[in-house]
């Protein structure tokens, strides 16, 4: 090939070339043209993230917000805030923050003596903080002492919302050992506090400096008290004695801090409190079937200024967002009957008392308190009575209507007490209340398994994890319980000896029982499920028929439905406040034991119904604007119209504030939604109300 051939072909594959890199050359600069065009990243606070930092010197981490700082002690974990002027410092870490069982055999370990504690920054975009990460906890045992337990910890703290909330978050990397229990934050330091407020039964203030030892329940002297000031139960969550909300919080100065437990299933709480204090209180995360299980929890709202209406709305708040607040009216909307509850005075009205032969309550030398039986046709007549009285509105619930009488032999209570007139006695009564216009429903009950109901069976009876140690089941020791093998026993009430029935066989013997009831022609307007508010849920370790306490709850819920679908009015005892979705009233709980507080009434009022007070504490029951109940003298007629009257005028109304108008605490003034006032005197034994009611 000549020189100007070979010249003229490089020339063309140049230009090939050329035109083949022309389209990428384009490409590249269009890139470099769009990534140049690429927005800044956009600042924290323009996207929602809480304007948050994490610090480390030494042995201190510091989170710090805008209005809150954190402050972590890495050699004893010891957490405190700063919120404005007022320091809030929890305990450092114990010999006891958590209970293990490894190898067959528990020890407490302290979450500082981890071989390796690794503590990092954590932004979640919504929480900033610190991720807590224990690993290499040595067995303290006396089988095991220094074996290395193959267990981890998760800890978070962290700063989250416009609010500064402080967050903590406990989780397990359980495998061959196991966490029974922890103490996760740790107990507050509460000395110097005003008081804390405690949500046991219906609210209390504990001042700091409270002159007598106290405990949520075991200091109540007196009758069936006396039992209880020896109960070695464990504080737990709903258990209406001990938590009735799932949160506690502190008034110091001017300021406030409150705890919500956001995991409430599993929870509990430490305390404690000696003549003249402080106060400790902290919560406490309980396994779940022997396990940790899955993260728990808690959430620290902090005030500038503000005292326990402030703690009480906040929590309302957290219910309401969390789905657990559902009102009266959105409950009659779906059940019209609810509405009829308004304002109507309740009666409780009981057929057959039947205390069983050999059990604890029998008295073999006083045979009459053994037996006593009222007929359906004269509780029937006896509500005839009460119409003639003027009582023109009345909730009838009757006790005692089962075969062998009250607390006998459930879940089995089928047919009606022969005693008390059987079937047609029964279907009489109901006749009854129809003609008066009363609405009527039954006390149940699907927790008690008595040994001799017909369907009794060890395999369905709860079961404790083990044969040995005292039973662990509420009522624990109370009542002098005992075990055979892993099944808890108790011989208190009137049936004699029972174990506690599997939850999940209780709905399916209450559809059992009604549909039965339904096929005699008799259809109730209502059930009052006993203990279901009252008492926390059971776990059972039977293998082939594990329960949680979650499972327990969503079947005691399934059995509020069921009623709810079925009958119309749903009622139960005491009302620990995971029950309101489902519950449209509850019966009475105790003030309690220090300074009173309607707590629960200005987080609930508009949400279930509560006679706070009943028969015995008329002016408790004005003040909290609870329903009335008819009491057994003429004299408290009067007072039931007086509680009537303001509970049709303020039943659907949120309570707004409480307030303590001496410093003994005797004079009172609650407020609602319309500004009605209900100002009482309980030295004067008088009440004012405003605007005044028309009787």
């Amino acid at each position: 090939m000549s020189m100007h051939g070979s010249a003229t072909h490089n020339m063309e594959s140049l230009t090939m070339s050329y035109r083949r890199l022309v389209p990428g050359l384009i490409c590249m600069q269009v890139a470099t043209a769009l990534v140049g065009a690429q927005p800044q990243p956009v600042p924290r606070a323009q996207w929602g993230a809480p304007l948050v930092t994490v610090s480390h010197e030494g042995n201190t981490w510091v989170v710090a917000g805008q209005r809150h700082k954190v402050i972590l002690q890495e050699s004893d974990l010891t957490l405190s805030i700063q919120a404005g002027p007022v320091a809030w410092k929890m305990e450092p870490s114990a010999a006891q923050d958590m209970l293990i069982k490894s190898r067959g055999e528990e020890c407490y370990l302290s979450l500082a003596d981890a071989g390796k504690i690794e503590i990092t920054p954590m932004d979640t975009g919504a929480t900033t903080g610190l991720s807590i990460r224990l690993e290499r906890f040595r067995h303290t045992g006396l089988l095991n002492r220094g074996l290395e337990l193959d267990l981890a910890l998760c800890l978070t703290v962290g700063l989250e919302g416009k609010d500064e909330e402080l967050v903590c978050t406990a989780a397990a990397i359980e495998r061959e050992a196991s966490v029974r229990h922890l103490d996760w934050p740790r107990a507050l330091d509460a000395r110097g506090v005003n008081y804390t407020a405690l949500s046991h039964v219906r609210g209390n203030l504990l001042p700091g400096d409270w002159p007598k030892e106290y405990h949520p329940y075991r200091n109540v002297p007196g009758g069936q008290e006396s039992l209880i000031a020896t109960d070695t139960s464990i504080i737990q969550s709903n258990l209406i004695e001990c938590w009735s909300m799932s949160w506690w919080g502190f008034q110091k100065a001017e300021a406030a801090l409150l705890v919500i437990v956001e995991t409430s299933a599993d929870a509990a709480y430490t305390f404690s409190h000696p003549a003249g204090g402080p106060t400790v209180i902290g919560p406490r995360w309980l396994a779940s079937l022997g396990r940790l299980r899955y993260p728990r929890s808690v959430r620290m709202c902090l005030f500038p200024k503000g005292d326990y209406v402030t703690m009480c709305k906040r929590y309302r708040r957290h219910v309401l967002d969390t789905g657990q607040f559902v009102s009266l009216k959105e409950k009659i909307a779906r059940e019209p009957l609810v509405g009829r509850l308004i304002g109507t005075p309740h009666v409780r009205q009981h057929a057959l008392r039947n205390y069983k032969p050999g059990g604890r309550r029998y008295d073999p030398n006083q045979p009459e308190r053994n037996y006593r039986v009222t007929t359906f046709d004269e509780l029937a007549q006896q509500l005839r009575e009460l119409k003639a009285r003027g009582v023109e509105r009345a909730c009838v619930t009757l006790a005692g209507w089962p075969y062998l009488g009250y607390d006998r032999q459930h879940p089995d209570v089928l047919p009606p007490a022969p005693a008390a007139g059987g079937w047609e006695g029964l279907k009489r009564w109901v006749d009854t209340c129809q003609e008066l216009g009363y609405l009527y429903n039954l006390h149940d009950q699907y927790r008690d398994y008595y040994v001799d109901a017909p369907s009794y069976d060890p395999q369905f009876a709860v079961h404790e994890e083990e044969a040995l140690g005292r039973p662990t089941a509420f009522p624990g020791t109370r009542f002098g319980t005992w075990k055979e093998g892993c099944i808890p026993f108790m011989d208190y009430w009137d049936g004699g000896k029972m174990a506690y029935m599997n939850a999940r066989l209780a709905l399916p013997h209450l559809v059992k029982n009604y549909q039965l009831l339904f096929e005699h022609g008799i259809r109730m307007q209502g059930s009052y499920l006993d203990v279901f508010g009252y008492v926390p849920p059971t776990e059972d370790f039977h293998p082939e028929h594990p329960v949680t306490r979650t499972d327990s709850m969503r079947c005691r819920a399934q059995c509020f439905q069921w009623a709810r679908n079925n009958l119309g009015i749903v009622g139960t005892e005491a009302g620990a406040d995971w029950v309101v979705p489902y519950v449209d009233y509850s019966s009475d709980a105790k003030a309690g034991q220090c300074i009173a507080a309607p707590l629960y009434n200005l987080v609930y009022h508009d949400a279930i119904l509560t006679p706070e007070g009943g028969v015995g504490d008329h002016l408790r029951c004005l003040l909290n604007g609870g329903y009335p109940t008819v009491g057994r003298s003429p004299e408290s007629l009067p007072w039931m119209r007086h509680i009537a009257a303001l509970h049709r005028r303020v039943a659907l109304l949120e309570m707004t504030d409480h307030q303590f108008l001496d410093k003994n605490h005797r004079r009172e003034r609650s407020t609602f939604a319309d500004g009605t006032t209900v100002t009482i005197d309980r030295d004067a034994g008088t009440f004012e109300i405003k605007p005044e009611l028309k009787l």
